[in-house]
């Protein structure tokens, strides 16, 4: 298998991208090396200490109207006519701290490298945005994703699909880049950094994943439980090589590769009027079809009335929780009142699978070789050099 898979690598990296489609339209302009991350979101207050000196900016005029060599810890408030800090009111309706070299920033008792500004909401509450070095977020973002004890190989593969995922997320009409919850990439700031991932993005520093000259959705989930998925079935996305499954033998060793659940037939009623369908007593549940990579296209939920709901398979994994139905790849099984699934694998299945990728660098595959595979005809390219013309 090792030797058909390397031939596969050859053959893809010697065609390139003859033939392909420009599908996925980004500005040409350089892209940015900082990525705003909103670490608060809708808050009342925050707590705030700074370690080392800084400069408080009014993010609208530009002008310094603070500064010091230590703030302890302090409150963060709105008052009308601004933010409360400590015992200082600062009259802005947006102000950056800027911090001196060695100092470090401390929200809600995370330490964070860069920038930190403070944003007054329309419903007046206060949202935190880290405008950090994209290298910096990815240190901070590793450690969430894989363990920093797997093999060098499979870190510096997840460093690379994070940060394109990254800069691919980048969209100056927003005040924000990306959130630091599992709805982006989980970032922790400077308390998530540890010395192999922080190593392992050291060595691919700047590479990112792109098709026809342009970054890619560089997806990535937990285990694919065989085969990944087109990114197609899932979002609007362009159906390019990239973005296609591929099999999957290498995470068989996954503790998600098998789960089984039950569940009462009346809580999957509930949760389907919950979010707005309308459901009686229910009678089954079957399958109605699957896509090439054997996950449910769509589910038949037949009522005691007789009355059929056909529902797409992944509207019903989101509705049932992702954590709870860990993928879309299962078996069902109706016992009375009760429903038993049995499936395989955990997460949307697009893109790397994180267990496949350390189950090739344990048989020797490089990271270059595991993005190949998982991510077909894309081209490791270094983003400074991207819309350079």
């Amino acid at each position: 298998m090792r030797r058909n898979l390397l031939l596969g690598l050859l053959l893809t990296s010697t065609l390139g991208l003859a033939g392909a489609i420009a599908a996925i339209d980004k500005d040409r302009s350089p892209v940015p090396e900082l990525i705003r991350v909103a670490i608060v979101r809708d808050s009342r207050e925050v707590d705030l200490a700074i370690h080392g000196s800084y400069r408080i900016r009014d993010l609208s005029s530009g002008l310094v109207i603070g500064k010091g060599k230590y703030l302890v810890d302090s409150k963060v408030r709105l008052l009308s006519r601004g933010f409360l800090i400590g015992l200082n009111v600062y009259p802005a309706q947006r102000l950056i701290i800027e911090p001196a070299r060695d100092a470090s920033i401390v929200i809600d008792e995370r330490p964070f490298r860069g920038q930190i500004t403070f944003i007054r909401t329309p419903d007046n509450h206060i949202t935190v945005i880290n405008d950090i070095n994209v290298e910096d977020y990815i240190k901070g973002i590793l450690y969430h994703e894989v363990s920093h004890l797997w093999p060098m190989e499979a870190l510096k593969a997840q460093a690379v699909a994070s940060r394109t995922y990254a800069l691919y997320s980048l969209n100056p009409s927003k005040p924000f880049d990306v959130t630091n919850d599992i709805y982006s990439q989980v970032y922790g700031g400077r308390s998530s950094e540890r010395y192999r991932t922080d190593l392992a993005v050291e060595y691919t520093r700047g590479q990112v994943l792109t098709y026809n000259n342009q970054i890619i959705p560089a997806y990535f989930h937990a285990t694919c439980g065989g085969m990944t998925e087109d990114a197609q079935e899932l979002w609007h996305l362009p159906d390019i090589p990239p973005l296609r499954g591929v099999p999957c033998g290498f995470c068989v060793n996954s503790p998600h590769m098998h789960w089984k659940k039950n569940f009462q037939l009346r809580d999957i009623q509930d949760a389907l009027n919950l979010h707005g369908y309308k459901v009686g007593i229910i009678k089954d549940i079957s399958i109605v079809d699957r896509d090439r990579s054997e996950r449910i296209e769509h589910l038949k939920i037949t009522q005691k009335n007789g009355e059929e709901l056909i529902i797409k398979g992944k509207d019903f994994r989101d509705l049932m929780g992702p954590n709870v139905l860990m993928s879309n790849n299962y078996e069902i099984t109706m016992q009375g009142y009760y429903v038993n699934i049995i499936g395989k694998g955990w997460g949307h299945g697009v893109g790397m699978c994180q267990w496949g990728a350390l189950g090739m660098a344990q048989q020797q595959f490089n990271y270059q070789q595991i993005l190949s595979y998982y991510y077909p005809q894309s081209v490791l390219t270094d983003y400074h050099e991207l819309h350079s013309k």
